[in-house]
């Protein structure tokens, strides 16, 4: 089975967590953002989705209720998947 963005990573993220990321830049909504291939922020491909896992995996996103373990083993696995939109 394939994890997408719109069907398996969207869902996950709260609509307060979408808005209030998009006002600094981070379009966690937009899957041509989340899907871009650039390198980016450190990262040499995937740049934007890698900065979002790295900020999901440390705890500092969203505000207030970090994701569970589950969560962030299917945003990896979307990851290793290719990183489907």
């Amino acid at each position: 089975m394939t994890t997408g963005f719109a069907k398996d990573i969207l869902p996950l993220f709260r609509h307060g967590d979408v808005r209030c990321m998009t006002a600094k830049g981070i379009h966690l909504g937009d899957a041509a953002w989340m899907c871009d291939a650039a390198s980016h922020h450190g990262f040499g491909d995937h740049g934007n989705a890698r900065r979002v896992y790295a900020a999901l995996s440390a705890g500092f996103m969203p505000p207030g209720e970090p994701w569970s373990q589950d969560w962030l083993e299917l945003y990896s696995a979307w990851m290793n998947g290719g990183f489907q939109p």
